[in-house]
Order: structure tokens, then C-alpha cells, then sequence
């Protein structure tokens, strides 16, 4: 794998792709693209459809690059590795993401199987898409990725593919690489159970057959002592995400982004049914789940050695933890293995032996390994 970080502009991204399409070894590029990078959309466009090795990727809010943070940038990773690419656009409106999966991604048993995952964050056939891959593969394979868009635009298109920048669609790659990936959040409960009664795609109607909004509402304010109609709504939910109750040892993380009258809009589904508590953090916990999910990562590789830390953190941890983001990068980085990622509008992933996922507010940390499929 060869990693660079493309900070000069279109020139020098050129320079680099052009590096890595003479690299006989390498077969596709991974393109990680920081939203405030000062390349027109219609350069990158060009770029992705006229390549000569496939490029995939995504358009993020931050993109992640040794220990830096960076608003505005470019992450390039080139793979030597075999794969397969299946674009479905109009996630939302697909009605059969398995009838595509099969088609375009068929199924072929591989014991160090990989799929990279890149989908609009704000697509509401994300969840569809998630049940889709269990069905179709299972947990035979490893998976990461995560939501692409801003926080500003969040209709815009955002997922690069071959066919180029495109909106409400998914990107998965499915490579022939070893991989071992680790989940962790480290939020923890604030209050009892509650049942969701009414939902409508990402969006919380009732819960107990009370309005969404109104039992969230009584929960935070208790606790916080602050008041929603005194700040913004997102000022105070990013310290109070949904946690559902799982198969698993930690709840799964759901972030309320916006009111809608009654209801509260969440990034991804929560089914009707489940069961949910309201969540809260302190800093130095929350930042520390990177190392958990780094250790649990390193776990799941059995004994191979990483070459590479492909990072998928939430967009809304570091709005949580400011500048104390700085303290979860040094929990999550290894000496002489090189990091790169993204923030992201959701993660997806399978935490090594629970069933895959999308998280908010989560931790993903994917260590690749080289081995004998001709990754350098």
C-alpha cells in the first residue's frame, strides 16, 4: 500500500495519481477528500471518470492523515490488491439492493475478504443497504466505511466513484486484503429503557406512545440543566446521543441531529420496536474508546502484522470533544504504522464477531495487513 497526503492543490494531485497509475502494482486508489480542499468538484469529477485505475472514496468534513486533522486536503491510498466494485445510485429509491449486489458483486468465498464501504450519510436506503450486505455476505468478510457528505450540504453528491461524484448513491469495494477491525464509543447511559412506538424512515414519531421530542427533551434537560428553548437544539444533543439495545457488549450509538415539530431526525434508521436509552459522555472516556477499538482491531487481525490503520471516526465526536479531539488521535495511533481516514456521517462496520452495523458517534479503527496477494 502506498499512502500520501495531497495538500498543494491540483497540480500536485496530479503529480501523485500520475505516480500511482505508472506503479504496476498498484490497481485502484482510495481518495479521502476533505470538503474545504481548494479543487473544484468539476476537476474531480474529471478525474475519477478519466483515471485509468479505478478511484473510490468519498467527500468528508475532515480527513484524517498521521496525527493531523485536516479541513481541506487530500488523502490518496493506492491498493495491490484484487478486487471488485459494485456504484448503486438512487439508494433511496432502489427496490432491490440485493438483486444489485448479486449482479454486480457476486459472492466468492475468500478467507481475508475486505469491503470498503462509501455511501451518502444521509441517504435513507442506508439501513436497507446494511441488511442487504448481512444477507448477501454475512460476516465471512470484514467490513469498514462510512457516511460521506458535510454537515452544510448534506444533499449534496458526495461519494466518488467511477462513473464520478455521485449523490444518494454507495460505493463498495471488495478487496482481496486481510484486515481486522475494532468498534468502540464509550458512551454510557443516563436513563431506563424506552420502547420506540412510531418511526418513519430516520426519523423518532413517539417513543412509550409519547412525543419523541418531548420525552428526549425531559431526559436532557434534567440532567444537563440547560433548556432547548434557550440554545440550539444540535448545541446540546451532541452531548446526548440514542443508545439501542443490541446482541452486543455496548449499545449502538444513533445521533439526533434536528427537530421536526414532534419528532427528532436521527443520522440512520431506529426500528420500530427497539429499545433505546439516552446517552452521555465525559471527554476523557469518549476519546479513550479509540484505543479500545484500536486494541479490539488488533485482536481481530490474529497475528498479522498492519501496515496500515484505515481511521473512520464520527464527525460529531470531534464537535463533542473540541479540542480535546487531539487526546483520541494518540489514543488510537501505532508506532510505524501509518494512519489515514476520515470523519464521517455514520460508520459502517462489523466489530470482528458482532453482526455489521451502522454506528453515530463511533470509534472504527480497520488495521490492513500486507500478505501474499501482492500487497507491498
Amino acid at each position: 500500500m502506498k499512502c500520501v497526503l495531497v495538500s498543494e492543490g491540483m497540480t500536485q494531485l496530479q503529480t501523485e495519481l500520475q505516480a500511482m497509475n505508472a506503479d504496476p502494482e498498484i490497481r485502484f486508489v482510495m481518495m479521502l477528500l476533505a470538503s474545504q480542499t481548494d479543487i473544484s468538484h468539476d476537476e474531480i469529477n474529471t478525474i475519477l471518470v478519466t483515471n485509468p485505475k479505478p478511484i473510490i472514496g468519498g467527500i468528508f468534513p475532515y480527513v484524517l492523515f498521521d496525527k493531523s486533522l485536516l479541513t481541506a486536503g487530500v488523502v490518496l491510498i493506492g491498493f495491490a490488491c484484487t478486487f471488485k466494485i459494485a456504484v448503486i445510485p438512487a439508494l433511496n429509491k432502489n427496490v432491490s439492493i440485493e438483486t444489485e449486489l448479486q449482479r454486480q458483486l457476486p459472492w466468492q468465498h475468500t478467507e481475508r475478504g475486505t469491503l470498503f464501504a462509501f455511501v451518502h450519510g444521509m441517504s435513507s436506503g442506508v439501513q436497507r443497504l446494511i441488511d442487504a450486505l448481512f444477507n448477501q455476505y454475512g460476516l465471512e468478510i470484514n467490513y469498514i466505511g462510512g457516511g460521506c457528505g458535510t454537515l452544510e450540504k448534506l444533499e449534496q453528491p458526495c461519494v466518488l466513484t467511477p462513473q464520478g461524484i455521485l449523490q444518494d448513491a454507495v460505493l463498495l469495494l471488495m478487496a482481496d486484503i486481510s484486515s481486522g477491525v475494532g468498534v468502540a464509543h464509550g458512551w454510557q447511559s443516563i436513563s431506563r429503557a424506552f420502547k420506540v412506538t412510531e418511526v418513519e424512515g430516520n426519523e423518532i414519531i413517539s417513543i412509550d406512545w409519547r412525543p419523541a421530542a418531548d420525552v428526549y427533551r425531559n431526559i436532557v434537560e434534567d440532567h444537563s440543566g440547560l433548556r432547548f428553548a434557550e440554545m440550539p437544539f444540535t448545541e446540546i444533543a451532541r452531548a446526548y446521543p440514542f443508545g439501542i439495545a443490541k446482541l452486543a457488549d455496548e449499545l449502538v450509538i444513533r445521533d439526533p441531529i434536528t427537530l421536526k415539530g414532534p419528532r427528532i431526525v436521527c443520522v440512520g434508521e431506529v426500528r420500530r420496536g427497539s429499545y433505546v436509552h439516552v446517552m452521555h459522555g465525559k471527554p476523557d472516556y469518549v476519546s479513550a474508546a479509540a484505543g479500545r477499538a484500536r486494541q479490539r482491531a488488533m485482536e481481530n487481525l490474529k497475528g498479522r502484522t498492519p501496515r496500515l490503520m484505515l481511521f473512520m471516526d464520527c464527525i460529531s465526536r470531534v464537535l463533542f470533544l473540541g479540542e480535546l479531539f487531539a487526546r483520541e488521535i494518540t489514543h488510537v495511533s501505532m508506532n510505524d504504522v501509518p494512519l489515514a481516514g476520515a470523519l464521517t456521517l455514520g460508520e459502517i462496520a462489523n466489530s470482528g464477531y458482532d453482526y455489521l452495523e451502522l454506528y453515530n458517534k463511533t470509534s472504527v479503527v480497520g488495521l490492513l495487513a500486507s500478505d501474499t496477494s501482492g500487497i507491498n
